[in-house]
């Protein structure tokens, strides 16, 4: 049986997921790329206005689709082009996310899809300091001269998901993820679940940190953030507070890095302090790294609740 999947790669005309207005599709069998599909699309006429911002993003104005399929056109080319194939996305939250909002704004079911997130699986793969397409195109050497544009991203995204296989010296895309104790995402007209990494552990584990839900809100205020506790929090415990960050789409993370982006100053417990400090060691880090110019936050409890809760 041959392996053959899809990549797919969204671009929005503003900052609702549910506007597309571009779609690039890249299909894959047996480890090459057999054929390609993009189109400008009109999105959903509710949502239908371009943002200066998205537009400075992917280059795409109003004039520019005025002739476009509808969505409704746009995601019958879609599902004809796939053929009942595996989706891959990276960050598939996203693009997945854009398909279910544009069906939902113009009054389409949603339609059956499995997919997969070439981001997840970077994550298992591959040690970086990013994980954003480029960046991760970049480490296993694909060009992406014209990142937002939907055809090249898919592309980027399908040649990703080549390199982990190659990588991990796997059969297929379902051993790839097999290997790696993913899951595949899926749709439903009435559901949908993530494409996500399940725990390794077996037993009972030692405190394991949880792992960022790449479904969630990508406007939240820890999405895609690394984040780490110092300090009693006086609301919840540490382990629930973690939860919830990553349950919000962050990487909840024990100590402070050159890869943390926020630190949450919590009641300090002085007993831990080194002799003679008023501080964590976390936040000392934390402190060292701002001054080095390093792009860290430092919040207290009463924003980080905040922030989680908005």
């Amino acid at each position: 049986m041959s392996d053959a999947w899809v990549a797919i790669d969204f671009e929005t005309a503003n900052g609702y997921r549910g506007s597309p207005c571009a779609v690039g599709l890249t299909a894959v069998e047996d480890g090459c790329i057999t054929e390609r599909m993009h189109t400008l699309i009109q999105p959903p006429a509710a949502y239908g206005h371009f943002d200066p911002y998205n537009t400075r993003i992917h280059g795409i104005r109003a004039s520019d689709v005025e002739t476009a399929p509808s969505w409704a056109e746009a995601l019958q080319r879609i599902l004809e082009f796939t053929a009942g194939r595996t989706l891959v996305a990276h960050n598939a939250a996203f693009d997945l996310g854009v398909l279910r909002d544009a069906c939902t704004a113009q009054g389409n079911p949603w339609p059956t899809l499995r997919y997969a997130c070439s981001l997840v699986v970077s994550r298992r793969t591959w040690r970086l300091i990013s994980y954003a397409l480029p960046e991760v195109a970049r480490h296993v050497e694909v060009p992406l001269e014209e990142h937002h544009q939907a055809g090249a991203d898919a592309d980027a995204a399908a040649h990703i998901m080549l390199a982990a296989i190659r990588h991990h010296k796997a059969a297929s895309l379902d051993q790839l993820l097999k290997g790696l104790n993913i899951v595949h995402g899926t749709v439903a007209p009435n559901a949908w679940s993530g494409s996500r990494s399940k725990s390794n552990h077996k037993g009972k584990p030692s405190a394991p940190m949880p792992g960022a839900n790449l479904d969630a809100d990508p406007d939240g205020a820890f999405y895609g953030k690394t984040v780490c506790i110092t300090g009693t929090l006086s609301r919840m415990k540490r382990a629930e507070a973690q939860a919830a960050l990553a349950d919000a789409g962050a990487t909840p993370v024990k100590n402070v890095s050159g890869t943390t982006d926020v630190l949450v100053v919590a009641t300090p417990d002085p007993r831990r302090f080194a002799i003679g400090s008023e501080k964590s060691s976390k936040q000392k880090t934390a402190e060292n790294l701002l001054e080095a110019g390093k792009d860290i936050e430092i919040i207290g409890e009463a924003d980080f609740f905040e922030r989680l809760n908005s």
